[in-house]
């Protein structure tokens, strides 16, 4: 059986919102990290809406933390919509759900 290709996708989706979707794995999440940089500015604030993400395991809250961090040392904020329930499941499991900003 072929290995199945797991992809997730990071697009702007207006004025400072972004649309993150596919699947959130230890695959997928190394090419996403650096994708968030090209959207910070400095005292902006950006919304990443996660209504697509399909599966979601801890890599996806790993990615979610380091964009929190990437975003903290370009002096911007972000903040995140519509979390997979497994995302929450995982973060709440590791008492770090406190830690992501969501609206």
């Amino acid at each position: 059986m072929p290995a199945q290709s797991n992809s997730a996708e990071l697009k702007q989706a207006g004025d400072r919102r972004l649309t993150l979707s596919g699947v959130l794995d230890f695959d997928s999440v190394a090419k996403l990290r650096p994708q968030l940089r090209r959207y910070l500015r400095s005292g902006e604030s950006i919304t990443v809406n996660l209504k697509r993400v399909g599966r979601c395991n801890s890599a996806g809250l790993a990615l979610l933390l380091q964009w929190i961090e990437d975003a903290r040392q370009q002096g911007a904020m972000i903040q995140f919509r519509n979390l997979p329930h497994s995302l929450t499941e995982i973060a709440d499991l590791y008492n770090l759900k406190s830690l992501i900003p969501v609206v």
